[in-house]
């Protein structure tokens, strides 16, 4: 069985699309597959103003409702798996909250993955300075990471 994680971004539904895909692909023919889709919903350093620091999905807020944040992404990213993982695969979900390379790496090492499936957008001056999550996953996870390019 090979267990496959795909993070996505909810706010950019075409190029998610475009990962599940793929991933959809790499697992077709694959006996006992499993997809998870994924997404992190990014933590707030502190000292940062939550109505400034959380945006998109988001809508901002003085008062942080994690919670409430998590069960709406988990519900939207459960819709998203019925509609773009065949029902012949096995889907699960997960929603984290934190640094988004650190929990997907933490993710991989808890459910097992053996294949990561991820998108990465094309690289600005600040990617090269700091490093974009995709870099950082396939450096640290202990399992394959496959890159899918935006364009």
């Amino acid at each position: 069985m090979t267990n496959y994680l795909v993070p996505i971004d909810l706010a950019e539904e075409e190029f998610s699309e475009k990962v599940v895909g793929t991933a959809v692909q790499m697992a077709t023919g694959v006996e006992d597959a499993q997809i998870y889709l994924m997404t992190v919903i990014p933590g707030i350093p502190a000292g940062i103003d939550v109505r400034y620091a959380v945006r998109g999905e988001m809508h901002g807020s003085a008062d942080y409702p994690l919670q409430e944040w998590k069960e709406e992404m988990s519900k939207r990213l459960g819709g998203f798996a019925a509609e773009h993982v065949p029902q012949s695969m096995r889907a699960g979900t997960v929603v984290r909250n934190g640094t988004v390379y650190r929990e997907i790496v933490e993710v991989a090492k808890d459910l097992d993955i053996g294949q990561i499936v991820m998108g990465a957008h094309s690289p600005t001056l600040a990617d090269f300075l700091l490093g974009p999550n995709s870099a950082r996953v396939a450096r640290h996870a202990g399992c394959t990471v496959t890159v899918v390019r935006e364009k």
